[in-house]
Parts: C-alpha cells; structure tokens; sequence
C-alpha cells in the first residue's frame, strides 16, 4: 500500500460514511466487525497492562469502568497476559453483557487450545467468549507446523468445535511477525476476524496493511490493529510512539488504515484512557502533506528499530 493509495482510499472512505472526519463530543464511534454482525467500538481496550502484578486490582476495576462508561464495548485479553482475565472477571460483573470479550489460544492442538478456552471461561467467569483467536500464527516456536494447526487435530478445530458448542461466538487469528504465515490461514475460510501489529513506523517492515490486511479486506473481515504506538519495551515503559511529537499521528494513521474495524490500546490507568479516547473522538484523517512527511519519518524510524518483532519472512 503507497502513501497515495492510502490518501486516496481513506478520502474514499470519509465520503461514504466509513470514516468519521469529526465525531461528537461525548460519543465514542464504532464500526461494523466485518461479518459478525457486532457494531465495535473504534478503541478497544488491550488488557495486557491491566494483568500486570505491578497494577493493582483497584485499578484495573477503574479503568474497566471507565472504559465502558465511555462507550467502549471491545476487550482483548489472553492467558498469557499475567492476571488479566482474572482480573476482569471481577471487574466485568455486571457488566459482562456490556462488551465484546475477546481471548486467545496459544497451544497447537485441539486438545490443549480446547483446554485453554475452558480454563479462560472461568477465570474470566462467564459462559462464553465472544472472539477467540490464535495467538500470534507467525511464531514458528509456538506453531511449528501449519498443517497440524490446520489439520483434524489442531487449534483451528478446536475453535470450530468451541463455537459449535457455544462456548465462543466468532473465530480470529492475531499476527506480530512473517505476514506470509498468516495467510493459509485466511485461506481456511473459518476466519472472521484479524489482529495484527501495525503502526507507522513497523509499516516499512512488516507492511500487515498492505498483505494480511488487504486479504482479510477482500474477505469483508473484521480488521483490528494492535501495537499502534509501537509497544513497549518492557513492563511499566511508555509505549514507543507515546512522545506528543508522535502520539497523534500514530493513532490517526491506525485510525485510517482501510477496512478498519478497532484500534488496540493497551493501559493501565485513567488518565491513559482519558487521552486515547479524547484522541480517537477528535480523530481526522491525515492529509496528503501530512501523510508524506509521515511516511518519510517512519522509515526512517524502521531502519533504527529493524525486525524488533522478529523474522519478516
């Protein structure tokens, strides 16, 4: 995807009503999630942050409702994220109805990925999921072959057959690294959302946009960026692209990526909140100008931060 394809794309979108160039004070915008039939809130809440031993649980609680005061309704969440899903579990009583919840799988065969989704449901002390994803399919460690994740015996049926009995309502894959692994998984057909790491900078790198993204596109899927300020090196440190200098214009690139559905923010307090959903509600497309200088900047910023996410093929 070039710079002009994606001015021209975005401008397309703005004037069919897709994208909104201003949205109501007090309001959060939400868009369709592909096929799913689910109206999503455009920011969703990475939980990530929330599960971390150094947050506390009273935080977690606040952010929680917060967020959903605030309109938003999309939650990502996984079971390798520390005590997040045990934490919302507490937080979301009451609440659970509320939101779109969203975990993930990690193990390759149907037994284990199986395991995870039950182990998941009580942690998070509800009877269904409403997305599950596997988590990460380009990570050869965790998915060495892609024809057992794929086969009889792999996660993918495990989530065809965890959706058959209802314990999860939608099936998704997320991906950080080797775009060209996600693909015979679009190719399934059984996939109806997407996550994948995208910002301006991992652009000139990875370029999801420009493969997974633009396939799942073709398939009317709903599209989820995540790492859209960069992510952080470690517990506790500010995102990459969290600086004023970079912080605007990273969450309205994300915001303008075609097909769109739902920008990830992870967070951990309030006043992180308060700033991401202030950011998305006054969000405008990036011009022509801006979008030059944009991508001038980020690859310049690719050549220093290089595959940070691992292997690109």
């Amino acid at each position: 995807m070039t710079r002009r394809d994606m001015a021209k794309t975005t401008a397309a979108a703005v004037a069919a009503g897709m994208l909104p160039s201003a949205n109501a004070a007090g309001t959060m915008p939400r868009r369709m999630l592909g096929k799913t039939g689910v109206e999503a809130s455009l920011l969703g809440i990475g939980t990530a942050p929330l599960g971390w031993p150094a947050t506390t649980p009273a935080e977690v609680d606040r952010v929680v409702g917060a967020a959903i005061d605030e309109g938003i309704n999309y939650f990502d969440t996984a079971p390798i994220y520390d005590l997040a899903e045990l934490r919302l579990g507490k937080a979301l009583k009451g609440r659970r109805d509320k939101i779109f919840l969203v975990s993930k799988v990690e193990a390759t065969s149907k037994q284990d990925a199986l395991w995870q989704i039950r182990e998941s449901l009580q942690k998070m002390q509800t009877d269904y999921l409403d997305a599950v994803h596997i988590h990460n399919v380009g990570r050869t460690d965790r998915f060495p072959s892609m024809e057992v994740l794929l086969g009889e015996d792999g996660a993918l049926a495990a989530l065809r057959e965890a959706k058959q009995k209802g314990m999860i309502r939608h099936i998704g894959m997320t991906s950080h690294l080797r775009p060209p692994r996600a693909m015979p998984v679009l190719e399934t057909g059984a996939i109806e959302l997407v996550m994948c790491a995208v910002n301006f900078v991992d652009r000139h790198t990875y370029n999801f946009e420009g493969t997974v993204f633009a396939e799942a596109q073709k398939r009317s899927l709903g599209i989820v960026a995540m790492k859209i300020l960069g992510g952080t090196l470690k517990q506790g440190v500010n995102a990459r692209l969290s600086a004023p200098e970079h912080y605007d214009h990273a969450v309205r690139y994300a915001l303008g990526i075609p097909g769109l559905s739902v920008a990830i923010m992870g967070m951990c307090r309030v006043s992180e909140l308060q700033k991401a959903v202030a950011t998305v509600r006054a969000y405008r497309p990036l011009g022509t100008m801006e979008l030059t200088r944009l991508e001038e900047q980020g690859r310049g910023m690719a050549r220093e931060w290089g595959p940070l996410r691992g292997p690109v093929a």
